[in-house]
Formats: C-alpha cells, structure tokens, sequence
C-alpha cells in the first residue's frame, strides 16, 4: 500500500491498488476490502469501509474498479466476486467486538 507497488493510487477519492486490466488511476474495491480484513488497525479499518461506502457511484454495489479522483466512472456495475467479499467484511466486522458498524 505505498507507491513501491506501481498500481498503488492515491487519489481524492480513496487510496488502494489497481492493475493494468482496469488501467492506470483505477482502484480496486476488493483491494480495500482485503486490506480491512487483513488489518488489526480500527482507524485503517473505519477509512476503508468510508472509501467503500463513498465509492459505489450511488449503485449501493462495489465495481470492479473505479477512478481514483471520480468514482463515478467505474467499471464492472455488477462484480459479484467483489459484493460477496464485502458480505464478507461487514459479518466479520459484525462478529468481532467492535464499534465500527455503529452510528
């Protein structure tokens, strides 16, 4: 998560990584999503879920990628693999001891 990785991007609307399929700029939700799962840090956790919660484009569903400074241009409208990641992100969330998902 640093701009060691090339497809590291941090843009006005969030940071993550991306690749050379959805091209330069892009950001993946699973990225994030991955990297609130993985994290012990309830600060890093709370910023992903507000960068997921403020990047669908008004979809309510996570993309495949989305512009770094625009996330109303995205790609893949549906990905489910991505969707059903993110169910997976918020029981996990909800099953832990947690104020996260509060308010």
């Amino acid at each position: 998560m640093s701009a060691d990785n090339p497809w590291f991007c941090q843009g006005k609307a969030a940071n993550g990584i991306g690749g050379p399929h959805t091209g330069a700029g892009t950001i993946w939700p699973m990225g994030i999503i991955l990297r609130a799962l993985t994290s012990t840090d309830a600060a890093e956790i709370q910023q992903c879920l507000t960068w997921l919660r403020t990047t669908h484009a008004g979809t309510g569903f996570m993309h495949e990628s989305f512009d770094q400074d625009d996330p109303a241009k995205f790609s893949g409208k549906w990905f489910a693999w991505a969707n059903t990641l993110f169910e997976e992100l918020i029981l996990k969330i909800h099953n832990e001891p947690s104020q996260l998902l509060v308010g």
